[in-house]
C-alpha cells in the first residue's frame, strides 16, 4: 500500500508554490491543500493533518486553533524549495509510511497526457545531486486477453478485472504508487527502486505471481463464471529520462513482451525517437517545420553528400572482407583458436615454467587425471541406475481420464513435407479421455499446406490451428497455444515427431503421482537416412534410453528436452517458454526446478522423429544446443545452488549438469599438451607414475564408449536395436564423435562471449519415414 488517506498541510510563505504543490499532490492521490490557496476548487484546510510541509518562516505559525496541529505530527522543514516537484519529493518520501489511498479506477481511465502529468512529480526525487528521477521507475501492467474478454464478457467485467490486477499488484509489491489506467486498461504505476529491489527479478515474480492466479466469479460477477487465467505482459522504465519518455517507454516494453507472451518483463529502449515516442502516447505529428535559409540548406546537403560517400567506402571495405565473415569460415577460425587456447598455449606455459625449474604438469596430470574419473564414474553410474523396473508399476490409472492436449511447434516452411502425416499420427492416438491437437505455427508467407490444414480441422474437431503471426520462434508459438489449450496436461512435440500409443496415459499416471513435468524417449525413425543419421539413432538411445533416466535418479530431478515432454498445465503457464534462450527447453526446466518443481524422465513414454542427415545440419544444431547450455549455466547455477527448494543432491546434480559439462571439454583436452610435453622433455625418474596414470586413464576412458553403446542396445527401443550394424557403427565413432560435440562446446563459448547467437532452423529428411502409430484413422464422432 502506497498512498496517504489523512490529510496533508502545506503551509509555505510562496503561496503559490503551496497552491502548485498541493495541487499536484492532489492528481497523485494524496488528501492536500494549501495555506491561503484562493482557487476555486481549493479544498477547505484538513483539520488534523498527518503530515505538514513547513519552511521556517510559517513553522513558527503553525501550532494554531485553525488547523488543530497536535502532538505526534510529521512536520517535514523545507528550505530552498523552488519547484512544486520538489515539495512533492518531501512528501513521496514519507508515502510509504502512511496509510494507502483509494486506487484508481480503470473505468476512469486517463489520457496519455494526465498519466504524464500524474508522473512528473516523482522526476524530482533522486538518489541524490544530478540523479532526479532515478530513485523511479514507471510499470505498465497489461493482460494479453483483456480485448478478449471485454469482447466475450463486456466492458464492465475488464474494468473488474484491471481493478483486480491493481490490488494484486499493490499487495504484491513494495513501494507501489498507482497512477492510473489508459483507455486500453493497461495499469500504469510508479515503483520505488529503493524499496522494490532488483527491479528486473521482482518483476518477473510479480508476472508468475498474476499468471497463476485464476480470476473467476469475484471479477465477473457471477457465481458459475469460467476461471480466467491471464498472461501478464511487463514493460519498464526508470524516470530518469523524463515522466514522458518513460511513460512511452514502458509501454514499448509491453508491445514487446506480448510479442514473446514469456511473462519477463521488458526494459525500455535505450533509445525511442521522437516520432517512436508520439506513436506510442496517440500525440499528433507536429506540423512540419518552414524551410530554413539557404546556408542551412548547403550545409545540409554538404553533410549528406559526405556521409554518403562515408557510406559507399564502408560498403566496399564490407563486401571485401565479406568471406572473413560466412558461417564456414567464421567457424573454421573459432575451431583454430580454441584448439590452440586449449592445447598450444598450455604446452607454452609448461615450457616456460620448467626453463624456470617448475614442472607444471606435477600438478595439472593429477588434477586432468581426477577428472576424468569423476566423469567416467558419472557415466558409469548414470548407465547402472538407467536398468530399473517401470517405476509406474504402482501407480493405479484415473477412474476418470482428464482433457488433455498435445501442442504442435512448426515452422511451416520447413514442415511443409512432414506436418500432415505428424497430426495424422496424432489424431490416431487412441487416448480414452478427451484428446486436443494444437498446430501452433509461424510462416512469413501464405503456403498451399495451409488449405489442406484447414481441411484436417474442418474433419477432426480435436484439431486447432493457430497461426502465431509476428513469431520468430518455437518459443513463441508455445506460449501462444497457451491461450488456447484447455487440457489439464499438454504435451510439447516438434513437427516431425509422431507420438506412441500410450503416451499420454503414462504423462497423465505421472502427473497424477505428484510430478510437474515428465520427459520422453525420442527415437529416430529415419536412423537409414544415412551413415551419420545412424549414428544420431544411437546416440539418441544413449541419451533418452541411458542417460536422462540414470540421471534423473541419480541427481534427484529430470530435465525437458524439447519435445515429447509433458507439463502440469498451470505449471506450463507460469514457467512459458523465453525466446531469447537458444534452448528455451532447458532453461524452463531449471525455472521449472527453481520453483520447487518435479521433473521425471520415462523411457517407455516415446515418440519418433527425424535425425539430422548431413554433417552441416548436425553442426549447426549441436552448436545451438551448446551455446544454449552456456547461457542456461551462466542464468541459472548459482540461483540453483542458493535456492532453499533445492536438496543438496539436488546441487550437486545441479553443478555436474551445468557446471561441469561447461568445463570438462576444456579439461579433457589437457591430455595433448601434457602428452606432448611428457614425451618431449621425458617421463622417468620422479614421473614414473606418470606412466601408470597415463595406462589407467586410456583404459577408462576407451571403456566408457562400448559401455555407453552396451547400455544404449539393452535398454533401447526395439526399432533401433534391429539395426545391430548401427551400434557397431556408432561405437566405431565414438571416441571421434564424442570429441567433435566437445570442440563444438568450446566454440560455442566463443561465440556466445562474442555475442554471436544466430538460430538456424534444422532442415527436415523429407522422405516418407513410416510412422510408428500405424492403422486406419479414427472417425471423429462431431464429424460422423
Amino acid at each position: 500500500m502506497s498512498r496517504a488517506r489523512t490529510p496533508i498541510l502545506i503551509d509555505l510563505s510562496d503561496r503559490a508554490l503551496a497552491s502548485a504543490a498541493a495541487r499536484r499532490l492532489r492528481t497523485l492521490g494524496f488528501p492536500a491543500a494549501a495555506r491561503a490557496d484562493d482557487a476555486p476548487d481549493a479544498p477547505p484546510l484538513p483539520r488534523h493533518p498527518s503530515l505538514v510541509v513547513a519552511d521556517p518562516h510559517t513553522a513558527v505559525d503553525l501550532w494554531n486553533d485553525d488547523v488543530g496541529l497536535g502532538r505526534g505530527v510529521d512536520v517535514v522543514g523545507a528550505t530552498a524549495l523552488e519547484d512544486p516537484a520538489h515539495v512533492v519529493a518531501h512528501v513521496l518520501r514519507r508515502a510509504p509510511e502512511l496509510p494507502a489511498a483509494p486506487h484508481p479506477r480503470a473505468e476512469d481511465a486517463a489520457s496519455p497526457t494526465e498519466l504524464v502529468a500524474a508522473i512528473e512529480p516523482f522526476v524530482a526525487d533522486g538518489d541524490g545531486p544530478g540523479q532526479l528521477g532515478s530513485r523511479w521507475v514507471v510499470l505498465v501492467v497489461r493482460a494479453f486477453e483483456m480485448a478478449r474478454i471485454a469482447q466475450r464478457y463486456g466492458p464492465a467485467v475488464a474494468d473488474r478485472l484491471a481493478d483486480h490486477l491493481l490490488r494484486c499488484v499493490d499487495d504484491d509489491l513494495p513501494g507501489v504508487h498507482p497512477v492510473g489506467f489508459t483507455p486500453s486498461r493497461d495499469l500504469v504505476v510508479v515503483l520505488d527502486r529503493q524499496r522494490v529491489g532488483r527491479v528486473s527479478r521482482r518483476l518477473e515474480g510479480l508476472g508468475v505471481m498474476l499468471a497463476r492466479r485464476r480470476y473467476g466469479s469475484d471479477v465477473a460477477g457471477e457465481p458459475q463464471a469460467d476461471a480466467l487465467s491471464l498472461t501478464p505482459l511487463l514493460g519498464y522504465a526508470s524516470l530518469r529520462r523524463g515522466a514522458r519518455a518513460a511513460l512511452a517507454g514502458a509501454l514499448a516494453g509491453a508491445d514487446a513482451s506480448a510479442t514473446r507472451l514469456d511473462l519477463e518483463p521488458t526494459k525500455a529502449p535505450d533509445v525511442l525517437t521522437d516520432v517512436q515516442v508520439r506513436a506510442l502516447l496517440g500525440e499528433p505529428d507536429p506540423p512540419e517545420a518552414p524551410a530554413g535559409p539557404a546556408s542551412t540548406t548547403l550545409a545540409a546537403a554538404v553533410v549528406h553528400v559526405v556521409g554518403e560517400a562515408t557510406r559507399r567506402v564502408r560498403d566496399d571495405v564490407g563486401r571485401t572482407l565479406a568471406w572473413t565473415r560466412r558461417p564456414g569460415v567464421r567457424l573454421a577460425w573459432q575451431a583454430v583458436g580454441t584448439f590452440a587456447v586449449g592445447t598450444v598455449v598450455p604446452y607454452l606455459a609448461y615450457v616456460a615454467f620448467d626453463r624456470a625449474g617448475l614442472d607444471l604438469t606435477n600438478l595439472t596430470y593429477p588434477l586432468v587425471v581426477a577428472a576424468l574419473v569423476v566423469t567416467t564414474v558419472a557415466i558409469v553410474a548414470e548407465s547402472m541406475l538407467a536398468v530399473q523396473e517401470d517405476p509406474l508399476a504402482g501407480v493405479p490409472e484415473p477412474e476418470t481420464w482428464p482433457r488433455v492436449s498435445a501442442v504442435i511447434a512448426a515452422y511451416l516452411p520447413n514442415e511443409s513435407a512432414t506436418i500432415e502425416s505428424t497430426i495424422a499420427a496424432f489424431r490416431r492416438l487412441d487416448y480414452p479421455g478427451e484428446l486436443q491437437v494444437v498446430l501452433a505455427y509461424n510462416t512469413p508467407q501464405d503456403l498451399p499446406v495451409e488449405d489442406a490444414l484447414r481441411a484436417i480441422a474442418a474433419a477432426d474437431p480435436r484439431v486447432e490451428l493457430l497461426r502465431v503471426e509476428g513469431s520468430t520462434s518455437k518459443a513463441q508459438n508455445v506460449n501462444a497455444a497457451l491461450q488456447v489449450v484447455t487440457g489439464e496436461v499438454v504435451g510439447l512435440f516438434d513437427a516431425d515427431h509422431h507420438p506412441g500409443q500410450g503416451g499420454f496415459q503414462r504423462a497423465v499416471r505421472w502427473i497424477g503421482a505428484g510430478y510437474d513435468v515428465v520427459q520422453g524417449h525420442c527415437v529416430v525413425r529415419n536412423g537409414d537416412a544415412s551413415g551419420l543419421a545412424s549414428v544420431v539413432a544411437v546416440e539418441f538411445e544413449s541419451i533418452y534410453a541411458v542417460s536422462h533416466p540414470g540421471r534423473a535418479r541419480l541427481h534427484g530431478f529430470g530435465i525437458f528436452g524439447g519435445s515429447n515432454g509433458f507439463w502440469r498445465t498451470d505449471v506450463l503457464r507460469a514457467v512459458r517458454m523465453r525466446p531469447r534462450m537458444l534452448t528455451e527447453d532447458i532453461d524452463a526446466s531449471m525455472r521449472a526446478l527453481e520453483s520447487g518443481a518435479r521433473l521425471a524422465s520415462d523411457p517407455r513414454l516415446t515418440s519418433y522423429e527425424l535425425a539430422t542427415t548431413t554433417v552441416p545440419q548436425l553442426t549447426a544444431q549441436r552448436l545451438r544446443w551448446a551455446q544454449g547450455w552456456l547461457q542456461v549455466s551462466v542464468a541459472h547455477l548459482r540461483t540453483l545452488l542458493a535456492s532453499p527448494r533445492l536438496t543438496l543432491r539436488q546441487k550437486l546434480g545441479a553443478t555436474y549438469l551445468l557446471g561441469w559439462r561447461e568445463v570438462y571439454p576444456w579439461i579433457s583436452l589437457q591430455v595433448l599438451p601434457i602428452l606432448v610435453f611428457a614425451i618431449t622433455h621425458g617421463v622417468g625418474g620422479s614421473k614414473s607414475w606418470f606412466i601408470s596414470l597415463f595406462v589407467l586413464t586410456s583404459l577408462a576412458t576407451t571403456l566408457v564408449g562400448p559401455l555407453q553403446t552396451l547400455m544404449a542396445y539393452v535398454l533401447g527401443e526395439p526399432s533401433v536395436r534391429a539395426h545391430r550394424s548401427w551400434f557397431w557403427r556408432y561405437l566405431l565413432w565414438a571416441m571421434v564423435y564424442t570429441e567433435f560435440k566437445s570442440a563444438l562446446t568450446r566454440i560455442a563459448h566463443v561465440k556466445e562471449l562474442t555475442r554471436e547467437r544466430v538460430w538456424r532452423v534444422t532442415p527436415r529428411d523429407v522422405r516418407v519415414v513410416p510412422s510408428a502409430a500405424v492403422g486406419p484413422l479414427p472417425v471423429p464422432a462431431k464429424a460422423a
